[in-house]
């Protein structure tokens, strides 16, 4: 850290100019101060030269871009406290112009946000939006700092200020925003409130999948069978690759009026033109269920040959408690063993950062993308 800021530095200030005798001597000037703080630097005595750094920015309100830059080393470096005091102190002067000013908040504020510092820092970015030409930037950061807090009302706010000004991918982050409210209104039963957020979500992104499950959940919960129906048939057909997350609202569904049979043709038809682990469990345990136990044999026969899994090995195991003569206490073992290994599985990958999860999630906890998160 310290070689690449003597590196800038010396290459801004040593560098000749060809102007009168007065600015040659102020340059020497700063060359010698600036030295004075290196050698504070180099012998670990930070506080006498951040103090050094400080002084100059009353001689040359030139040196701020270099207290910026001392500052942002030192957070990278993870000195969050140094970072803190080197931009508090230029946030103190008074000579400072508009745009240093500008720019010393928004590093102070990066600064409370790696801190940690989370209500110091939001009240630097409200204090940012009302900046000319750092509005956006401003609730960017004020976004990210409400989806880390859960804060969904207020990321509801900076989304929408960004959806309304045209910001990429803000009408996704929108929609997942009022997904978040609405998924806390169904939980709590609050149906009207959930309603609202689930209507504004697929208002704002119409190939919201989340939102469309959240919906069918909740015509399900006011016994809407026909309307959730229907939202099911649309989501099948505009996002097919989220096949493995309509199995449980599809029974729901069928089976409500003991439609078993279209149930079964639902699965057969998935599978066929999306073979999946879990569609294949789903008609597993559906042939089981409704006594077809040799149809149940000859597809399970058929998995394990063609497509063994986790998933497979461990139905076989349950399916054949019904056979006790053919089971053991090795069995036994060998299911738990499955299932240790099916918990650590890898079910869903992100298509932009490629981390990996179990369960689906909808915001990458890796790179913060959303509806990113595929099926494996």
């Amino acid at each position: 850290m310290i070689s690449l800021l003597i590196g800038w530095i010396f290459g801004r200030w040593t560098r000749p100019r060809k102007k009168d005798k007065k600015q040659a001597s102020t340059v020497t000037q700063y060359s010698e101060s600036y030295a004075r703080g290196l050698n504070f630097l180099l012998t670990d005595q930070s506080d006498k030269a951040i103090n050094a750094f400080t002084e100059l920015v009353a001689v040359d309100r030139d040196t701020v871009e270099i207290h910026v830059t001392l500052g942002n080393l030192f957070r990278s470096n993870g000195e969050v406290d140094r970072a803190i005091k080197i931009h508090q102190n230029l946030l103190a002067r008074p000579n400072l112009t508009r745009p240093q000013r500008n720019m010393a908040i928004a590093e102070l504020a990066s600064d409370y946000m790696k801190a940690g510092l989370h209500d110091r820092a939001e009240k630097l970015y409200r204090e940012m939006t009302k900046i000319k030409g750092e509005g956006l930037v401003a609730y960017q950061r004020l976004l990210d700092l409400y989806i880390a807090e859960k804060s969904w009302y207020e990321a509801c706010e900076c989304a929408q200020v960004l959806y309304s000004r045209g910001e990429p991918d803000s009408s996704l982050i929108l929609s997942h925003c009022h997904c978040e409210i609405a998924s806390t209104a169904l939980a709590s039963g609050n149906i009207k409130l959930a309603r609202a957020n689930l209507n504004k979500a697929r208002e704002i992104d119409q190939n919201c999948v989340r939102a469309g499950l959240l919906l069918i959940e909740l015509y399900l919960n006011t016994d809407d069978y026909s309307a959730a129906r229907k939202l099911l048939q649309q989501l099948i057909k505009q996002n097919p690759e989220y096949i493995v997350l309509y199995i449980e609202p599809a029974k729901s569904i069928y089976l409500h009026k003991r439609e078993y049979k279209v149930y079964q043709n639902f699965l057969e038809h998935q599978y066929q033109q999306n073979p999946s682990n879990r569609l294949a469990i789903a008609l597993l345990e559906h042939f089981t269920n409704n006594n077809q136990i040799e149809k149940a044999r000859d597809f399970l026969e058929q998995i394990l040959r063609k497509s063994p899994s986790f998933e497979a090995f461990d139905f076989a195991l349950r399916f054949l408690k019904s056979e006790p003569e053919q089971l053991s206490e090795t069995w036994k073992s060998l299911s738990e063993f499955l299932k240790n290994m099916q918990n650590r599985k890898i079910e869903y990958t992100c298509s932009n950062c490629g981390y990996g999860s179990h369960a689906i999630q909808w915001n990458c906890p890796s790179c913060n993308s959303w509806s990113t998160m595929k099926a494996v």
